[in-house]
């Protein structure tokens, strides 16, 4: 406990169990560390992973051996893909019958391995020592490297021993760094490029303002994956937005002679409509982590943190004559501004999505600039992710890797507990909803200003449509729902049902001056119906 404190962890989110008592001793000690006792240890699992990413440091989840560690998985997973920094401590049974096969309470052939199964880093701690140890790696890489979650496991039994180990602050190593040489060739390759584009995500968010500068000297285009939305200002004239599963913008890359990709893995989940984006023209690829990815090899591969790469690289363009004052006219000046590409995407929405577009502006009209979104995986999320505008980074995010229903509302609860001055929103299909709609007693009991979107179409929508698109009997895809508001109400929160944009509007605006959660329920049909009328 007093190791996680004194290096910036302030709250823990979890369930006290028989086996995982003694770490509740240590929280009784220290009055600097804040629990927050959730439904479900999935529960526990999404809310350290939205606090970590509103906070920018790392969260820690409090988990029972067995069933705890097996609930959590799912979410430690999630925070994997997306990079969060979550760390996860578990009880494990006593020392003696680790791997025996007795039957004790809680026991699995190997705990750790079911971690290992989707985590790099784990551990099973056998003494005080080795604890420390791993622990000061785990945030060795925090700051040094990719964030990405952590598992320590301790036998209950050596979980309760004294220990007379001083405290320690962990060290920051330095993150790594471009060479003047790898610089100096990225320049080169950039000055001669004839039609530049920058695809980047979720690890170039510090570095937005020196990419704006960047695009705007190279006269190309930008794009973002869902994490890297915000990059841009929204209107700007080279932002093609989060819009890489879309034709025309995948054209347009295709056509680029030289991309630089930033802080992104260019995954499937990135792409959606491909396992990989075609580029015809040279790659360059810029990460924290080195990147060895067949499917899109590169000409340049640069392990560095982006800001000060993107700094350096903008003082080698401006040795070479291409500095702000002396931007070249080339690429996007004679195709046309971003816009008239996203136009396209836009022209090309059939009417069911442009009806959750109505949606997702209704809520944005309600939402003042620095607002949080998260999304859960549902439609009008995935449209989100293109359509909800965001003119700076870190104010959407969707679980794009892992993909797991029921992120939206217990990560957009830690978020809040983060930073409780800032507006935070949990956007939700109604199938998703359900997966973890226990945390709103979570939430009513941390007394939270939190707008909870849920956008009912009473059916696994996706789902439903992509059996019927493939010939398939759409089986399995209506499920009787709740009565969402009479639901959030016996939780002790507020509930209000709407069917119309204005109404929508509204509802947010006023949950976010109520002194705690408000379930906002959208009736889907209902608004497509008032949608079919001009507001």
């Amino acid at each position: 406990m007093e190791l996680l404190a004194a290096n910036g962890i302030d709250t823990v989110f979890g369930i006290p169990g028989v086996h995982n008592l003694a770490l509740y001793r240590g929280l009784d000690r220290h009055r600097g560390l804040r629990h927050v006792l959730t439904r479900h240890e999935q529960g526990a699992g999404f809310a350290a992973d939205g606090h970590a990413r509103l906070s920018g440091r790392p969260a820690a989840a409090f988990v029972i051996s067995g069933p705890g560690v097996s609930n959590v998985l799912t979410a430690v997973a999630q925070a994997y893909s997306d990079s969060s920094p979550v760390i996860v401590i578990a009880s494990t049974p006593a020392s003696a019958s680790l791997g025996r096969g007795w039957g004790v309470l809680h026991e699995t052939r190997d705990q750790q391995g079911v971690m290992a199964s989707v985590l790099d880093l784990v551990c099973t701690a056998t003494t005080a020592a080795e604890a420390r140890d791993f622990l000061r790696r785990v945030f060795d890489e925090y700051r040094a490297g990719r964030s990405r979650p952590a598992y320590l496991g301790m036998p209950l039994d050596l979980l309760a021993n004294d220990t007379d180990l001083p405290v320690e602050i962990f060290g920051a190593p330095a993150r790594p760094s471009a060479t003047a040489q790898q610089v100096a060739r990225v320049a080169a390759l950039l000055e001669g490029a004839m039609r530049p584009a920058i695809i980047a995500g979720g690890g170039a968010r510090s570095a937005a303002a020196g990419l704006r500068e960047l695009i705007e000297r190279l006269d190309g285009y930008l794009v973002t994956t869902a994490a890297g939305k915000g990059l841009l200002p929204e209107d700007h004239p080279a932002n093609l937005g989060c819009s890489l599963p879309y034709a025309p913008t995948q054209r347009l890359l295709a056509e680029a002679d030289l991309v630089l990709a930033v802080g992104t893995g260019l995954s499937e989940t990135d792409i959606y409509t491909a396992d990989r984006q075609a580029l015809e023209g040279r790659l360059i690829r810029v990460d924290i982590r080195d990147l060895d990815d067949e499917r899109h090899p590169a000409v340049e591969s640069v392990c560095s943190d982006a800001a000060p790469f993107i700094r350096s690289l903008l003082s080698a363009l401006d040795g070479r004559g291409l500095t702000v004052s002396a931007p070249r006219q080339g690429w996007r000046t004679k195709v046309g501004t971003a816009a008239t590409h996203r136009a396209a995407i836009d022209a090309a929405m059939d009417a069911p999505t442009r009806v959750m577009q109505r949606g997702l502006s209704a809520v944005r009209r309600a939402l003042p600039a620095e607002a949080v979104v998260f999304s859960d995986m549902t439609q009008i999320a995935y449209l989100g992710n293109y359509a909800f505008p965001m003119d700076a980074p870190g104010g959407w995010h969707h679980p794009s890797g892992y993909g797991t229903l029921g992120f939206a509302m217990p990560a957009a609860l830690g978020a809040k507990i983060a930073s409780p001055d800032r507006p935070v929103l949990a956007l939700h299909g109604d199938y998703g909803l359900q997966f973890t709609i226990q945390e709103l007693g979570t939430a009513v009991e941390a007394g939270v200003s939190l707008p909870i979107v849920v956008w009912n179409n009473a059916a696994l929508g996706q789902i439903r449509d992509d059996m019927i698109a493939s010939g398939i009997a759409p089986i399995g895809v209506v499920a009787r729902n709740p009565d969402f508001v009479a639901l959030a109400e016996a939780w002790g929160a507020r509930g209000v049902r709407v069917g119309d944009d204005a109404a929508l509007t509204a509802a947010v605006e006023a949950a976010l001056r109520y002194a705690g959660p408000t379930l906002i329920e959208v009736d889907a049909a209902a608004f497509a119906a008032a949608a079919s009328t001009p507001v």
